[in-house]
């Protein structure tokens, strides 16, 4: 299901100002399961391909139905006489009394679009943005997904995290379809979280990727010919490892979050049994970091705690400034092009784009802000096509509504 907005998209070039024009939403997508990821492509000429990950839990399918259940001829048996009051046999009562202390199933879908921007009825005022659905597929509950940045063996690829605990590799074929490439279990009983590419500065042959998970581990896996491997894994948090994430400028760094309130920064050259910076400014749960491809030195940190943190990598001894922003910040991206805008997810306020171009010793200010959603704020990224569409276009997914949105603003 869908739903169609039109918009007035032509776009003024320059830096916009504060409050010049509130975001416009342009397109209502209906994700069916709860959504909480959304990834544009940044390769060229695939940059208007959206991917957006799923999470649903369902309860355990019954075993049997009415119809199956086989009567038993013995006249004194009880077994298939239903019962007074639940309208049940004894055997599928005690069934749905099982089901009842069944845990969950996590069960997600993988869901892929292609954007069209179309001209309006001629007096060049108008557009309207399409978002047509061109692929999708059942999985495991998905909860972080990320392009790389650069192609392998020619074709964009997608990494995956799930609620299996795994990570796996997605190819984009010529006709807007994915072929899993290969994948990896990065343990047993615990859910992988999040993912990051080491190739966000420095292009690589052999990338790295970083996997937290549920049991407060990172694994370092390397990409090869042969498939993922496990180059290294090691217990960082003690609960939930929310989040990894490389240093772009210098990707034997890693820092990560976990939900015992420490941000971390290991160095993978080592075997990493102790990190090599803790800091423990956010006062809750670390849940997004992201370093700033286009500016080195400078790390962006949010928290349940509410506070988007900017750092300052040579010297991580207190953050650069700090930035409320009424929400736990379950996402941090930075504008792909120049670095100067932060995208926040704030979970129960919306969304927020802070402008970083100077940051000093006091907060930086919210550039826009969306509360479309009516929902949990999780998935946002900055989409990077430029032909045929807004200069600053954006797509967001919130949880419980299950609903993807494309905004975009002047």
């Amino acid at each position: 299901m869908y739903e169609l907005e039109t918009a007035n998209l032509n776009m003024t070039s320059g830096s916009p100002v504060v409050g010049e024009r509130s975001p416009q939403l342009l397109w209502k997508q209906d994700t069916e399961y709860s959504a909480d990821a959304v990834e544009w492509c940044p390769i060229d000429g695939y940059k208007n391909v959206l991917v957006c990950g799923t999470y649903q839990l369902a309860d355990p399918e019954s075993v049997k139905t009415a119809d199956s259940v086989t009567e038993k001829t013995d006249p004194d048996t009880t077994a298939t006489d239903p019962d007074k009051t639940t309208g049940q046999t004894q055997e599928e009562g005690e069934q749905a009394s099982e089901n009842i202390d069944q845990p969950k199933q996590r069960k997600g879908r993988l869901l892929l679009y292609n954007l069209e921007v179309e001209d309006g009825s001629g007096d060049g005022s108008e557009r309207s943005v399409l978002l047509n659905e061109v692929f999708r597929e059942e999985c495991a509950a998905i909860l972080d997904l990320k392009w790389g940045h650069q192609t392998i063996d020619g074709k964009p690829c997608l990494g995956v995290v799930n609620a299996s605990g795994e990570v796996l590799l997605y190819v984009l074929q010529d006709d807007k379809t994915f072929t899993e490439k290969c994948s990896l279990q990065v343990g047993v009983d615990r859910l992988a979280l999040s993912l990051d590419w080491s190739t966000g500065v420095t292009a690589s042959s052999t990338p790295s990727i970083i996997v937290s998970d549920s049991a407060g581990e990172l694994t370092l896996c390397h990409y090869q010919q042969s498939g993922l491997v496990n180059a290294l894994q090691w217990k960082a948090h003690d609960f939930e490892a929310w989040i990894a994430a490389f240093n772009y400028w210098q990707p034997d760094i890693v820092y990560s979050g976990g939900d015992d309130c420490k941000l971390k920064c290991w160095d993978t050259r080592t075997d990493c049994s102790y990190p090599v910076i803790v800091s423990k400014r956010h006062s809750m749960g670390v849940c997004s970091i992201q370093s700033n491809q286009c500016k080195e030195h400078i790390l962006a940190t949010g928290s349940y705690d509410e506070n988007v943190l900017l750092w300052d990598t040579r010297q991580m001894r207190r953050p650069l400034c700090s930035t409320s922003v009424g929400g736990g910040v379950w996402r941090v991206k930075w504008h792909p092009v120049h670095g100067d805008w932060l995208l926040t997810a704030c979970m129960h306020n919306g969304f927020h784009v802070l402008d970083c171009t100077n940051i000093t010793d006091d907060n930086v200010p919210i550039l826009q802000s969306y509360h479309g959603h009516e929902s949990l704020a999780y998935g946002v990224d900055w989409c990077r096509m430029q032909e045929h569409s807004p200069e600053h276009l954006v797509a967001s997914c919130s949880f419980y509504d299950h609903v993807l949105h494309v905004w975009g603003w002047s």
